[in-house]
Formats: C-alpha cells, structure tokens, sequence
C-alpha cells in the first residue's frame, strides 16, 4: 500500500458517515487489505474502489425519504449506506481503473468534477448515490472508461420544483468516451442535449444505451450513416418522443433488444425492423401507433419477448373473421412472451404457438368459451392473464393440468360452475385468481396442496360454506381475498396462527360471524367489514405495527375502541363506521401520522373528539356521524356547553335518584309493619287455639307482673 494513496483513503473517510460500520476495517497500515480496496500485485497502487451498497434494493427511491420519514422500512439498504462528500483526495488515486459508489447516498451534492482526472478509469458507477446537479463536462475526459452508471440520481423536493435529478447542459462530451461499451443514463434529463443521438452515434464500440426516462424528444428523422455495428441493447422508453419509428433502426444488424415503450410514437412499425435478424426483446407498448402490425415484426425468427399492449391494435373484418389463423401470421412463432393487453381484439381466443411461457390479453373483448385443448397448444405456459374479457362457460379441468403454470388470472369474465376441484398437481402454482365470475360451491380441497400458493383471489362470486381447514397448509400465502361471497361461520383463529406469511385478507361481504380473533398477524390490509361479528375489538391489533388498513364497519361490535391501536403506525385506513362501539375516542389516534381515511360514524362513541397532528386534517363531520354524545371540531357540537349540560343533569339525576331512595325506606317501613301486624293478628283471629293459648300466655304474663310489683311494694313500705 502506497503512503499518499492510505492517506488519500483514510481522509475520504473521515469525509464520510458509515452508520453500520462498513469501512470498520479501514485501519493499520495495508490499506490494501482493506473492504473495498484493490491494490495492484505488482505495483502496489490502488487501482479499485467497490464501496457499492449491494443492500438496496431500489435505487429510484432516494434515500432522503427514509431520512424525513425515518420511522419508513421499505429499503434497509439506505441504513447501510454511505453518506456524506467525496473528498478531493480521492485524486492521489491516479491508478484507480474501477469506482463504484452506486447505492450510497451523497447529499445531494453534485459529482466532483475532478472524476474526470482518472484518465485510467474504465468503470464508473455512481447509480442511485444521491447525486445531484449537473453531469460534469469533464467526464468525457476519460478515453479509457468503458462502463459508465448515473442512472437513478433523482429525488422529491417537496420545497422546490418537484422531481429533480442530474442534467446534461450538453451532450458533446459523450462522443468523446471512445472506449464506451456500456451507458446507462436513466432519469439523467436530456432536455438541453439536442444532438444526443448523433453524440451516441459517434461511439464506435458502444454495446449497451439505456436512457429510459431521459425526455429525449425526438428522432432524427434520417442518419448518414449508422455508426451502431456493436450496438446490442437500445432502451428509449418513457421519453415522449414524438416522432415516427425510423427506417434506420433496420441498420443496426446486431440489436438484440429494443424498447420503445411509452412514448408519443405515431404512424406505423416500418417493414425495415424485419432486418433485424438477431432481435430477441422488442417492446412498444404505450404509444399513438396507429394499430396495425407490421409484417416486418412476423419476419422477426429470434423474437422471443414482444409486448404490444396499450397498441390501439385493430384488425380488420376479415381478419376478425378468422382470427385463429390471422394472428400467427404477423406473429413470430418462436415466441416465449406475448403482451396483447389493453387493446380491442374481440372474437374467439386464436391457438397460439407450444412454445409460449407468459401470455397476457387481459382488457380485450374476447368471448367464448375456454379452450380444453389448453394442454395441447400451450404445453409449456407459465403465466396466462385473460382477465377482463367476456368468456363465460366452466372452467375446463385441463387448465389444472398446465405443470408449469405459476400464474393463472381470468377475473372479471362470465365464467360459472363451480372452481375445479383439481388443482393438486399445480405444484408450482403462486397466483390464483378468479374473482368477479359466476362461481358457485365451495372452496376446491384440491388448492390445499398448494404448499408454493403465494396469492388467492376468489371474490365477488357466489361461493359459500365455511372456509376449509385444510388451506392452514398454504403457508406461503400472503393474500387470501373471499369477499363478496356468502361464506359462513367463524374466522378460523388459524389463518393468524398457521399463514405467518399472509399481508392481505379480505373476508369482507360475507355472512362471518362470532368474534374477530385475537391471532391475526398480517402487516398490509384487513377487510372484515360487512358481516355478523361481535363482541369486542382485541387488543392484539394493535399490535399489528405495519398494518396500513383496517377496515371492520358494518358489524355488531361494542365495547370501547382499543387505545392498542395508536401503536399500528403505518395505518393509513381505519374505518369502524356502523358497529355499536361506545366510550371514547382514543386520543393516540393522532399520533398516526399516515392516517388518510377515518370512519367512526354511526356507533354510541361519546366524549370530546382528540385533536392534535393528524386529527386535525379531518374536517368532515360526516366521519363522526351518528354519534349524538361526541362533541367538538369539526362538529358544532360545543363540548363547554355540553359539559355544563351533563354536570346539571347528573346533579338533577343524583337529587332524584336521593328522593326515590328516601321514598323507598318509608314504603318499606310501611309494608313491613303491615305484613307482621297481620301475619300476628290474622293467625290468632283465624285459628281458636292459638287465640286462646295467646290471651292466657297474656293473662299469665300480666298476673306474675302484678304478684311481682305488689310484693316490691310492700317491701319498700317495710324499710320506710
């Protein structure tokens, strides 16, 4: 380890703020055994710097977001990551061919210009780092660089202009980067650069450009000549380049993959992209074409991933009249992956190609029954989307025969009968959706040998029963969703105690009765509004720390709302509306401080409404509806005036509760001596016995009195 260059890294640290102590072991003398450095065997120099936040895991999200709402776990790698400036000491490195600082977080501070010093420099990432301002002209500099990362440079400014990220002033400086294989300058704004595409066009190795979200603007409507003879991967999407497709990206005889999508593309796909002989990905979804298919695409025989969704697709009446054999006409029949969604196809599903993985044609009008020939013509499909469509009919036994399927979606169809009870060979199944049907019965046994089922979503249709134990097996379920059907019975205490993995449940509109048990254990969303629950809400929700929506209105619940529940701080939806809940409103329901949707009304709740931070930005009345007893903001209500009200009519209410008690001690006064002077008169008068054993005992009593008083008499005379 060189003196000047240790040095040089032992002040870029103390530059730094290293929260979980990554450069722990960035002491002693060999820097070059330190984490992240690499010396060169023969010479000694640093020539690497890998100090990349392998932990993230979005590097679009800014870590100033968990810096403001630190309370926020979405990202844990942004706890790991670097903070602080880069030093310019870090220029004593004058060997380093390799710096990679992606996922670390800068501040916001602008990449040093004196990165351009490197001149031996053939690896630059600086993705999702923080960085912010303008890409330094002196980047061009490096003629040996030949992998150059900003992608991802963007935040929120609350206070500012809204989205800010790096900028280009001028994008000359690109062509000089002649050694430049790879480019990745996603969400780094474009909108000053007007030749950018001849600048790109001028580097005559460059392999990979991704400028996805750049704000490109336009094509050159024609090039001279096409410089691209290395260029493999060309992603343009989400620019809004309004423009035509050009002839020219016919020339770039090496493309394997080009992506187009969401755009402001019009007019047609030209015939030259059927030149394209190497092409495997090509997406254009999103944009203003005009809707027919290029023949050009068909000639396409490496194709294996195309999405046209969102196309405006259109065809003609003839082709709609045989659309079973028009679509693999301008279709390459190698395909794997086909995205036809969100388009207007109408008439029966065609047969596709053996060789398909993924199709996705949901939000068409296809109609029809569906095909049991499944197996047959798609053997190998992995993912099948066809939600959104007018099929009706059953659903064929066949599609539980799809060894491969993951992913089978036919919501919002006509389909009837009941859910096949075959899907215990559907090993590798994970979502499972066939809500908004006609679907009668209960729910198959067959899907509780779905060890692998991750989502299951059988709601708005007829079911009914109770909810199988044997589902208790799927423990890798995270949404279970059984709304809107007519299930009955308890919510099993085991969905909390055996689905660990659950997020998502969703009972709502069913006719569930009993208590709300006390397992529940899920972290996103629980609906179990609209049934027959009672009893009073657990305690143990409140435990429920990442919970964003409870929902539970529309039931028969009393007892108090749990004060537990100010401690669910992720709640962005707490709806108890229509229950007979009373007391008061807790107060620590206004330290939620993402709550965005509060519903109380129509319940016996009483007392003062709490204010205070987030309470105090819901101003409707209506969420406290129905409450006659609660007073204050935002109802007219006026909790002095009420106060002083229920003092006077407590100490009225205690006067008279004091009159009816002294009322009631001389009625029993009375009444007790009625009773025993009549049960003592009333049994001598009817029975003669008694009466004459009564007067003698009376006689007797009286005669031994007067003996008694006659003879004290005489012998008080005596001693007088």
């Amino acid at each position: 380890c060189r003196e000047t260059e240790r040095k040089a890294l032992i002040d870029f640290k103390r530059g730094l703020h290293d929260p979980s102590d990554r450069l722990s072991s960035w002491v002693g003398e060999d820097c070059c055994a330190w984490e992240g450095v690499g010396c060169s065997n023969i010479s000694g120099h640093v020539i690497k710097l890998d100090l990349r936040n392998s932990r993230r895991m979005d590097l679009y999200e800014d870590c100033s977001y968990q810096e403001v709402y630190y309370w926020l776990d979405d990202d844990p790698g942004c706890k790991r990551a670097l903070r602080g400036d880069i030093t310019p000491s870090l220029r004593s490195l004058q060997q380093l061919n390799r710096l990679d600082l992606s996922g670390n977080y800068f501040m916001h501070k602008p990449i040093p210009k004196f990165l351009g010093a490197f001149r031996r420099l053939t690896y630059l990432n600086l993705s999702g780092a923080g960085f912010m301002g303008r890409v330094p002209d002196q980047l061009g500099n490096l003629s040996t660089l030949q992998h150059l990362d900003l992608s991802y440079n963007c935040h929120w400014d609350d206070e500012g202009d809204g989205f800010s990220c790096l900028y280009l002033e001028n994008s000359g400086w690109i062509s000089l980067l002649t050694s430049l294989r790879h480019l990745n300058m996603t969400w780094v704004d474009f909108t000053n650069a007007a030749n950018w595409f001849q600048d790109l066009n001028a580097l005559p190795h460059i392999q990979e450009i991704e400028l996805s979200s750049c704000d490109l603007g336009t094509f050159p409507r024609s090039l001279s000549h096409v410089n691209f003879t290395s260029l493999t991967t060309l992603d343009l999407g989400y620019n809004d380049i309004n423009s035509t497709i050009p002839d020219w990206l016919g020339n770039i005889k090496n493309l394997k993959s080009l992506d187009l999508s969401s755009n402001s593309l019009c007019g047609s796909v030209p015939a030259s992209i059927g030149n394209l002989s190497l092409l495997q990905h090509l997406v254009l979804y999103s944009n203003d074409l005009n809707g027919t298919i290029s023949k050009g695409i068909g000639q396409l025989k490496s194709l294996a991933y195309l999405d046209l969704s969102s196309y405006s697709l259109s065809l003609s009446e003839d082709d709609l009249a045989n659309l079973s054999k028009t679509i693999p006409n301008w279709l390459p029949s190698g395909l794997e992956y086909l995205d036809l969604s969100n388009n207007m196809i109408d008439g029966e599903i065609p047969q596709f190609f053996p060789k398909l993985k993924y199709l996705f044609l949901s939000n068409n009008s296809f109609s029809g029954n569906l095909s049991p020939r499944i197996t047959n013509t798609m053997p190998s499909l992995q993912w099948f989307d066809l939600s959104m469509n007018n099929m009706s009919g059953e659903i064929p036994f066949s599609y539980c025969q799809l060894r491969y399927l993951e992913g089978l979606q036919l919501y919002e169809n006509n389909l009837s009968g009941v859910v096949p009870n075959c899907w215990k060979d559907s090993s590798n199944l994970l979502l499972l959706d066939l809500s908004s049907n006609k679907l009668v019965g209960g729910v198959p046994d067959s899907l509780c040998n779905l060890q692998t089922l991750e989502s299951l979503h059988l709601s708005h249709n007829n079911l009914s029963g109770p909810i199988p134990l044997c589902l208790k097996s799927c423990t890798e379920l995270a949404t279970l969703d059984l709304g809107h059907n007519n299930f009955i019975g308890n919510i099993p205490t085991w969905i909390g105690e055996s689905l660990l993995s659950l997020k998502t449940l969703n009972l709502r509109s069913n006719a569930f009765n009993g208590s709300i048990p006390r397992q529940l254990s899920m972290d996103t969303l629980i609906d179990l509004s609209n049934n027959y629950l009672s009893g009073n809400i657990p305690e143990e929700l409140g435990n429920l720390h990442g919970l964003r929506s409870l929902n539970l209105s529309k039931n028969y619940l009393i007892g108090q709302i749990p004060w537990s529940i100010g401690g669910m701080k992720q709640l962005e939806v707490l709806d108890l509306s229509r229950n007979n809940l009373s007391g008061a409103i807790p107060s620590d329901l206004a330290a939620l401080n993402f709550l965005d949707h509060l519903n109380l009304s129509y319940n016996n709740l009483s007392g003062r409404i709490p204010n205070g931070n987030q309470l105090q930005t819901f101003i409707d009345p209506s969420i406290y509806a129905g409450n006659p007893n609660l007073c204050g903001p935002p109802l007219i209500k006026n909790c002095t005036v009420n106060i002083a009200k229920a003092n006077k009519e407590e100490q009225s209410e205690d006067s008279s509760k004091s009159r009816m008690e002294t009322l009631w001690l001389y009625t029993s006064i009375t009444l007790g001596f009625i009773i025993g002077f009549w049960a003592t008169c009333g049994s001598l008068l009817l029975q003669q016995t008694w009466r004459t054993s009564y007067f003698r005992a009376i006689d007797n009593m009286f005669d031994k009195l007067y003996v008694m008083m006659v003879v004290t008499v005489a012998k008080y005379k005596r001693k007088l």
